[in-house]
Formats: structure tokens, sequence, C-alpha cells
């Protein structure tokens, strides 16, 4: 297992005192460090162009606003 060093702000210290606060930022970690690495392993063989991800870019941006303005 490998050891992480994190600092924190002083107005998270409630963290650093509450065990589940210390396993939810944990928890957190391990999620973000696995999305990056399967997001890696996914354009690690990638065909897509510059051009095609801007293209999904926008298409995801206006989906997203049209679905909070319907709200």
């Amino acid at each position: 297992m490998v050891n992480v060093i994190l600092k924190l702000p002083d107005d998270l210290s409630w963290i650093i005192n509450n065990k589940e606060g210390l396993k939810w930022v944990e928890a957190a970690v391990i999620n973000r460090l696995t999305d990056i690495k399967i997001g890696n392993l996914l354009a690690e063989k990638s065909e897509l162009q510059d051009e095609d991800v801007d293209e999904i870019d926008h298409i995801t941006k206006r989906s997203l606003y049209n679905m909070i303005r319907a709200e």
C-alpha cells in the first residue's frame, strides 16, 4: 500500500478530528485516482482528434444546459 500525505486547509480540521471524515477523504481520493487511471487507459489507444473532443465537449455542455434550464 502507498502512503499519501494530504495537506488540508485549517477550516477542514474537522476531518482530521473525525475518523468517519478521514474514511470519506480516503474513499474520495481512491475514487478520483481510479477515475484518472481508467481515463488514461481509455485515452491511451483513442483515435479521437482534438476537434472530436471539442465537439463532444460542446454537445455535452449544451445537453447539460438544456437539462438544467428545463428544471
